[in-house]
């Protein structure tokens, strides 16, 4: 069972993308907070370093931090 973390805003965290909202950001959890990973095309099941930008009571909405090489819509690196 993971361990209980309180998110802090301006904090940083790793995050695991479980899904994709409609609105194409990547979604994940932090303890049980839902973590959106906003202006990114991230992928289901990576790991990305994130910095949370705004805390609600149930979500939070997050920017990566890694993003040094976008992906093109079919996955291909841009190197």
């Amino acid at each position: 069972m993971e361990e209980y973390k309180q998110l802090i805003e301006g904090g940083l965290y790793d995050l695991r993308i479980s899904a994709r909202a409609p609105q194409g950001d990547g979604m994940g959890r932090i303890s049980n907070m839902i973590v959106y990973l906003r202006n990114n095309r991230a992928r289901i099941g990576k790991t990305y370093k994130v910095k949370i930008t705004s805390l609600h009571k149930d979500f939070a909405y997050a920017e990566a931090l890694d993003n040094s090489k976008p992906f093109i819509g079919n996955g291909t690196l841009i190197i």
